[in-house]
């Protein structure tokens, strides 16, 4: 049975910890090579970009598994250079605190061109930076928060970090454009999928997004193994905060996002299949009942 961990705790670092470890743990290997992912699309602080603390938290996680080499990586926005965005915010320097092997970005990476089976929305395929194949095992942090065009961005808008910039030149914009944008980003993960979701819902943006918005204190870390699961349990959260109609007003279940991601077979396939578990959490009856 999949498991979403939440945790609210004043230490973020022990939310973290305790969201892991009810979520089942991360179940890396000793000596493996993992990558850390977090969001830094733009260099607003959280939770435009997540929080420093909470890849802190992921880093220190890690640790215990024994890995052979961790790595942080992430790509900005178009425009945007990587590495300024990562040290703005902070997260460059809570990478070097904590002793990782790497640091990188994505920006001038060798890529492949790759163009999946079932990646029908990618007519032109996408380019994943050939670092991808050399780890084996990755972990994304993204931040809970609503998106004006994908209506939310989670763990599975994540995955648009590893593309290039002439393929985000590909993706849609505009209030209508929700249900191909949300094929696209579902259709992302049909390569080098994360392993395991750590979330940042410690600041949520409940209106607009992704780097403005009406903010939401929840102080609240997710954690889960399966990408369906760790985002219907997101959208549920932002329903019990107060959030846009398109998200308040219908199931978790019928997000373009999560649909698309069911059909794919990118995780769970309904509420019958995972369990929520919290620890500090006195809204989780809510939360589960939004789960419907």
């Amino acid at each position: 049975m999949v498991i979403v961990g939440l945790s609210r705790n004043m230490d973020i670092l022990e939310s973290v910890r305790t969201a892991v470890e009810l979520a089942g743990g991360l179940g890396i290997k000793e000596g493996e090579t993992v990558l850390i992912r977090p969001n830094a699309n733009t260099a607003d602080p959280a939770p435009g970009s997540t929080n420093p603390e909470v890849l802190r938290g992921a880093i220190r996680e890690v640790k215990r598994y024994k890995p052979g080499r961790i790595i942080v990586a992430e790509k900005s926005m178009i425009t945007l250079d990587t590495e300024k965005v990562l040290k703005k915010l902070g997260l460059w320097q809570v990478a070097e605190e904590e002793g990782v092997d790497e640091i990188l970005t994505f920006d001038h990476m060798k890529r492949w061109h790759v163009k999946p089976d079932g990646a029908s929305s990618w007519p032109l395929g996408f380019f994943v930076p050939e670092i991808m194949a050399s780890i084996d095992y990755m972990i994304a942090l993204p931040v809970i928060k609503t998106h004006w065009t994908a209506t939310f961005t989670m763990g599975l808008k994540s995955q648009i970090s590893i593309t290039s910039d002439r393929d985000r030149r590909q993706l849609p914009h505009g209030q209508r454009m929700d249900v191909l944008f949300g094929n696209m980003i579902a259709e992302s993960n049909l390569v080098f999928k994360p392993d395991f979701y750590i979330s940042d819902a410690t600041k949520c943006f409940v209106t607009e997004g992704p780097n403005r918005g009406t903010l939401r204190e929840p102080g609240i870390v997710l954690a889960s193994p399966d990408v369906i699961a760790n985002d219907t349990t997101g959208l549920a959260l932002l329903k019990t905060l107060g959030t846009v109609p398109k998200i308040q007003g219908n199931s978790v279940w019928a997000q373009p996002q999560i649909k698309r991601a069911v059909e794919l077979g990118l995780g769970v396939k309904n509420r019958e299949e995972f369990t929520v578990k919290g620890s500090g959490i006195e809204e989780i009856n809510e939360i589960i009942a939004n789960l419907a």
